[in-house]
């Protein structure tokens, strides 16, 4: 199920997007750079296509070109993405000028250039298009892309994975957060601030059976626009979808974890001369069973492994510091190895150092990532108002990690945070709704930005988590309540 919106041309000081009638814009003249150094002035690039969209075929011409000059054309975009300082901060969003390029030309006999390109997978709205010569431009126009939107499947029953694929999302705040309503109720938002305006949104069918309205609005906030028909960006696409939940539950666990992407680990660190270290695993759950291996350490002599970790948080006032946490003494070998067994702590997800110390002097340290992991969700099944407990561990502490957000079939529900309790999360809710399968997952989120931003973009669920969330790469987690008939009581009297 494809829907492509047909985003408005507007025109810029610099670049006019052209309809596909080839419409012409007024020629740059007066403080232009090619004006100001005496070069010929900017001619108007006619651009043609059908929809301005990501993979669109563009037709380029113009006129009054030098005959048999070569024409370099050059797509003006923004590098950047989401911005992390110092491992923990999340400083929201920074992007800069740059720009790729579309392709060599050659000019015909008669001073005309006529070009064809594809409209690169990239940020959305507008983009400077300009034909170059010799390093000056001679030629310059716009496109404004617009976003697309593709669901896929449109039906199955209660707990279909759902993936909503987007193109052309923007940089720019009007267009870079979309928001998923499931039958009018917040699922969570939308991004690909750093991958370029491309994402995949995932989410799961809910009940009961019959069809299900999907609705992508525009809320740069991370809450739905409802009245956009009246809103200055109008003209941005918002998508409805229909999903048919059919009758039964999909074959999957009740409970589960999504796959845990490979973490980034710095390189680790030695400083004796000569001398190796390594650590393997390097990421895992609570419990995990690691090796630490090293060499060319001073015979004989005993070291102290230490766990590095962060206590505190960020609401009581008395902030958070890092701490080191002993593990326990080892012997390097005659040899100068060590082959010592490491039993990752019940602490915090995330990043950690495993420190290896004479004294107070560090020799070396490896690097180790916690994953979040389910401990159980109990019960699995029960009356409407049966108390339900799910029980995480390994849940982080940074601002873009320490939190996670519950939607009960498709409905946001509300957030659970890990850094107070060093990564063991309790979350305690009750059972609601008819008989059957009920469904509740765990999104990740970003506990907050810069002060400097309004924070209602965050702490809602994000639904493009897999391609898009800041720092780490954390999976969402999958769970099913199974709500029964409620239990009746006959009262039996004799007269």
């Amino acid at each position: 199920m494809r829907w492509a919106g047909f985003g408005t041309l507007v025109a810029l000081a610099t670049a006019v997007a052209c309809s596909s009638t080839g419409a012409s814009p007024s020629e740059e003249t007066g403080d232009s750079p090619a004006a100001s150094s005496g070069a010929p002035p900017v001619q108007t690039l006619t651009l043609t296509y059908d929809r301005p969209i990501v993979g669109a075929a563009v037709r380029a011409t113009t006129a009054g070109l030098p005959a048999g000059k070569t024409v370099e054309l050059l797509w003006a975009t923004v590098s950047g993405g989401w911005v992390i300082e110092d491992s923990y901060h999340f400083r929201g969003k920074k992007y800069v000028d740059s720009s790729m390029p579309l392709g060599q030309f050659a000019v015909d006999a008669t001073g005309r250039l006529d070009a064809r390109f594809t409209i690169p997978e990239d940020y959305g709205g507008m983009h400077d298009v300009v034909a170059r010569i010799d390093g000056v431009p001679v030629a310059q126009n716009g496109v404004e892309v617009t976003q697309t939107f593709e669901m896929t499947p449109s039906s199955g029953p209660i707990g279909t994975p759902i993936e909503l694929r987007v193109t052309g999302l923007g940089w720019r705040t009007m267009e870079s957060t979309w928001v998923v309503n499931w039958d009018n109720n917040l699922v969570g938002f939308v991004s690909a601030a750093g991958t370029g305006g491309s994402a995949v949104a995932r989410f799961r069918a809910a009940g009961p059976a019959g069809s299900h309205v999907v609705k992508v609005l525009t809320g740069y906030q991370g809450q739905g626009y409802l009245n956009y028909e009246q809103s200055p960006v109008a003209h941005l696409p918002r998508p409805q979808f229909t999903f048919e939940t059919t009758p039964g539950q999909a074959a999957m666990p009740p409970v589960y974890a999504e796959p845990y992407p490979r973490q980034p680990v710095p390189d680790t660190e030695i400083a004796v001369s000569g001398a190796q270290l390594s650590l393997s695993p390097t990421q895992g759950a609570v419990g995990t069973r690691a090796a630490l291996r090293a060499e060319g350490l001073p015979a004989g002599a005993t070291l102290q492994l230490v766990w590095q970790t962060y206590v505190g948080n960020r609401v009581s006032g008395d902030g958070f510091e890092p701490q080191d946490q002993p593990i326990g003494p080892v012997t390097v070998g005659r040899d100068g190895r060590i082959d010592a067994p490491v039993a990752i702590p019940d602490d915090l997800g995330g990043l950690h150092g495993i420190a290896l110390r004479d004294g107070t002097r560090t020799l070396g340290r490896a690097f180790f990532v916690i994953e979040t992991s389910i401990v159980s969700m109990s019960p699995l099944s029960g009356p409407v108002g049966t108390p339900v407990t799910i029980h995480l561990k390994g849940v982080g502490w940074t601002e873009y990690d320490n939190i996670y957000i519950a939607t009960y079939d498709n409905a946001y529900m509300g957030y659970a945070c890990g850094f107070n309790s060093q990564g063991d999360v309790v979350i305690n809710f009750t059972a609601t709704g008819t008989p059957g399968p009920h469904i509740i997952d765990l999104y990740p989120g970003i506990y907050q930005g810069p002060p400097s931003e309004s924070q209602l973009l965050y702490r809602q669920p994000q639904l493009t988590y897999a391609d898009d969330h800041p720092g780490n790469r954390i999976p969402a987690l999958r769970f099913i309540f199974e709500v029964t008939p409620a239990l009746t009581s006959r009262f039996i009297t004799d007269h």
